[in-house]
């Protein structure tokens, strides 16, 4: 292995033990055997060290969430149960990592990191559009989500003894779920009137704006634009409560 190589893998486990998201670089020389020379002519000093090691953790995110993609579901549903537990489960195993990409000072390798797994999660919702399976639009859809488990995630990191029990991430998932996406039955033409999962206008806009990105149409490109823009307004519209039943004097 070389030297580089065993430096960085060291501070990426003593990253991951550390108690307070921080390491030393004596610490670091100790546990791979090397001079503090050695460690600063590869990376520099302790800032570049920690940089590289930050890197090395958000390869590992990326390719979790790369392994998670390879496999497309019938349901959009499904794609995001699988995407939202991977998400979490990284995040648990690895929460001095996870808690150093969300920084407010992140760095432009952060930023491009979670610009990926926004886009990897944006494409397969682009999926489920075209088969009618979502009630928002794709990019409203994909905030949605990457913002809800962000915040499980944080939450149950930072605040353990509120968030201990997991179910409630569970419980949040499905409540995403529904929020984003046309019940599997009503999306396969199969619901009934009045059922909760019912396809709506929204669905039949994100389907159609979704269409209209891959498809070739005889509009215009201003004409392209101003659909975009109404059937984006169209799939992102709040649903309406349902009215209270007036009563007879």
């Amino acid at each position: 292995m070389r030297v580089k190589t065993r430096i960085l893998e060291t501070a990426a486990e003593l990253l991951a033990r550390s108690a307070d998201a921080d390491i030393s670089t004596r610490a670091v020389c100790e546990a791979a055997g090397v001079t503090a020379p050695t460690l600063y002519h590869h990376f520099g000093d302790k800032e570049g060290l920690l940089a590289a090691v930050i890197d090395y953790g958000l390869a590992a995110f990326l390719e979790s969430k790369r392994a998670a993609a390879v496999v497309v579901h019938e349901h959009v549903a499904d794609d995001i149960r699988v995407g939202w537990d991977n998400h979490l489960e990284f995040a648990r195993k690895n929460p001095n990592f996870y808690k150093l990409m969300w920084a407010p000072d992140a760095s432009a390798a952060n930023r491009s990191a979670v610009g990926e797994a926004f886009r990897i999660l944006n494409d397969r919702l682009e999926l489920g559009a075209g088969k009618g399976q979502l009630r928002v639009s794709v990019e409203t859809g994909t905030r949605i989500i990457l913002s809800a488990v962000t915040g499980a995630a944080l939450a149950a990191i930072y605040q353990p003894e509120l968030f201990k029990d997991p179910t409630y991430a569970v419980k949040l998932r499905e409540a995403v779920i529904a929020t984003v996406t046309v019940a599997a039955q009503a999306s396969s033409g199969n619901g009934s009137a009045g059922d909760a999962g019912e396809p709506t206008i929204a669905t039949a806009a994100a389907t159609l704006k979704s269409k209209l990105a891959v498809e070739d149409t005889p509009l215009t490109a201003p004409e392209r634009a101003l659909m975009d823009q109404w059937l984006a307004t169209l799939s992102d519209k709040p649903t309406a409560a349902p009215a209270t039943p007036r009563r007879r004097p």
